[in-house]
């Protein structure tokens, strides 16, 4: 693993109530955990129309050299990520618009708890603009500290907070 994985992490205020000015490479969030259930993966694979046979069928599954059981979808992985390490009020993060260099490492299989560690890897502020850019380096984990995910999330987040009244949003 590279970046903020091997950076000192800052685990003081959460990074998503930090401006541009404020935030610096190394803060981070811890987390979790989320214990995946049946339920999560059956309701992922109905939600997002992903009924492929590892994620439906206990004995096609374990029929595999991958997978001992049914597993959890790697993109439902990804979303129960995001849903421990956002911080939901109107802040500094303006908006996520994308992931990079995602890969899933360790099948997660109903029951598993996902821990989540994001930590600011890079810092672009725009000249022409009152934001920048934010890569995050995101690391998912299960109960047994066994790497599941990694990938960078991208996010565009506001030089200073709060925005001064009449400041021009920028264009996506």
């Amino acid at each position: 693993m590279d970046g903020a994985a091997q950076e000192p992490r800052n685990l003081g205020a959460h990074p998503f109530r930090k401006s541009l000015a404020e935030l610096r490479v190394g803060d981070a969030v811890e987390g979790g955990p989320r214990v995946v259930t049946l339920d999560d993966v059956n309701e992922f694979a109905d939600l997002s129309g992903d009924q492929f046979y590892a994620h439906t069928d206990d004995e096609a599954a374990s029929a595999t050299t991958f997978f001992d059981s049914r597993v959890a979808h790697g993109y439902l992985v990804v979303a129960l990520a995001a849903g421990l390490f956002v911080s939901p009020d109107p802040g500094p993060v303006l908006a996520n618009y994308g992931l990079e260099h995602l890969r899933f490492v360790t099948p997660v299989y109903p029951g598993d708890a996902l821990r989540v560690t994001l930590t600011a890897k890079s810092i672009s502020p725009r000249a022409d603009a009152d934001d920048g850019e934010v890569a995050w380096d995101a690391l998912v984990v299960n109960q047994r500290e066994e790497l599941v995910a990694t990938h960078d999330v991208l996010t565009t987040v506001a030089k200073s907070w709060p925005r001064e009244v009449g400041t021009v949003k920028p264009a996506p």
